[in-house]
């Protein structure tokens, strides 16, 4: 398949409709909140740096290059994620290099729970999905025109607002004092008390016509007339449950001011990783035969690094971006030393279906880092501040993403 945005503007589907999996993996802010930031940052950077290579070298971007246009990195992690879970593009891979190839100009949900992801790459902006309030049971024939999709749905944010109560609006009573509250609680405890003995009256009749029997454990002491009549059980029940919930009420504000007066730790002060991604790749043809080695480093991250291969192995070298020396010995050791984008082909004498590879990473001062392998089959060895990555190199590739967490 061919990467030309002009060919493919001449073949390519208009619209296409896709099962509401897709969307719901990428856009459905109710379960993948994290995935769904993803999702806006990278619509956002492929239509930019598609307009971009489109009217330069009439291209679709590399996955380096829709990275760059990126703020977060990480864009190999999400495309492997996209790849398996939608069917928004297609992979071309050319010379080891990926480049993604959108299926359609509009994409249509089938089950109409989400509206249209429409990518517009004249004007380098992305029209991306919202859930409608309710699902439609049909798409229509003929596109809605932007002012008909404003009036027909609403997005999340709106669907949140017009779900609060109406009565909201209503004007609030008056706070009342601590004491009244305590009075109302008691006094409709008793009256609650009193309506469930409503269904007994002959039974309360009797209890008072028969004279009070003493108990042998009661104990008499003078009262004085002045002093107010004892409330029932029940009602001294409810007077401890509200001396307990006043306590609670205390102990909350009061750990509330402790929280407020900085006694928790915080997060807030946390710094964003920094990542590098990197890909190798072994290329075989009857012309040539090379291993390729790529950085994307679109933070500028100080990046030291030494390639380990067999001895004899290479018959010439070429590198684009930071310092390149290459030394031979009882092994092959190829020195990189970059805070840019680099890339480097190291010719070989003869074609290798796989090359025993070691990389050893020098840490950066200030910034604790590790390593993200996708493959199957390696091995992360770390030596003081050095990380080494072990693996065995074939046709098919891998990447991996060096992250870096600033000191505190």
């Amino acid at each position: 398949m061919d990467v030309s945005f002009s060919a493919w503007r001449h073949s390519r589907e208009e619209s296409l409709q896709l099962k509401g999996d897709s969307f719901s993996f990428l856009f459905d802010r109710r379960y993948t909140n994290r995935l769904n930031r993803m999702s806006r940052v990278f619509f956002e950077a492929y239509v930019v740096a598609t307009k971009e290579l489109a009217a330069q070298e009439d291209r679709f971007p590399s996955l380096s290059e829709i990275d760059a246009k990126m703020e977060s990195g990480a864009v190999y992690a999400f495309k492997d994620r996209l790849m398996k879970n939608t069917e928004f593009f297609e992979e071309v891979k050319i010379s080891g290099v990926s480049y993604l190839v959108p299926r359609a100009l509009k994409f249509v949900d089938s089950t109409g729970t989400y509206t249209d992801l429409i990518l517009n790459f004249d004007e380098g902006a992305a029209v991306l999905p919202t859930r409608r309030k309710t699902p439609s049971l049909a798409e229509p024939t003929v596109p809605p025109t932007e002012e008909g999709e404003a009036a027909s749905f609403e997005t999340e944010e709106d669907i949140e607002f017009s779900a609060e109560p109406e009565d909201k609006a209503a004007p609030e009573p008056r706070p009342e004092s601590y004491s009244r509250l305590f009075e109302k609680a008691a006094n409709t405890t008793a009256t609650e008390d009193e309506e469930a003995d409503l269904p007994e009256p002959p039974v309360a009749k009797a209890e008072e016509a028969a004279p009070p029997k003493p108990s042998a454990t009661a104990t008499f002491a003078p009262s004085s007339g002045k002093e107010p009549p004892s409330l029932p059980a029940k009602g001294r029940m409810s007077k401890e449950m509200i001396v307990a919930a006043l306590a609670g009420l205390i102990m909350l504000m009061a750990l509330g001011g402790y929280i407020l007066s900085g006694g928790f730790p915080s997060n807030s002060s946390s710094k964003p990783l920094i990542f590098v991604d990197y890909s190798a790749y072994l290329i075989n043809s009857s012309n040539e035969s090379y291993l390729g080695f790529d950085i994307s480093n679109p933070q500028g991250m100080p990046n030291l690094i030494e390639m380990k291969l067999p001895s004899n192995i290479d018959e010439s070298i070429s590198a684009r971006g930071g310092i390149v020396t290459i030394a031979h010995g009882t092994d092959t050791l190829v020195r990189m030393n970059t805070s840019t984008d680099a890339s480097v082909k190291i010719y070989l004498l003869n074609n290798w279906s796989q090359i025993p590879l070691t990389l050893n990473f020098s840490g950066t001062e200030d910034y604790d880092t590790s390593l993200q392998v996708h493959s199957q089959d390696y091995l992360v060895t770390r030596k003081n501040d050095t990380l080494i990555l072990s693996l065995n190199l074939t046709g098919d590739g891998v990447k991996f993403e060096q992250s870096y967490a600033e000191k505190s």
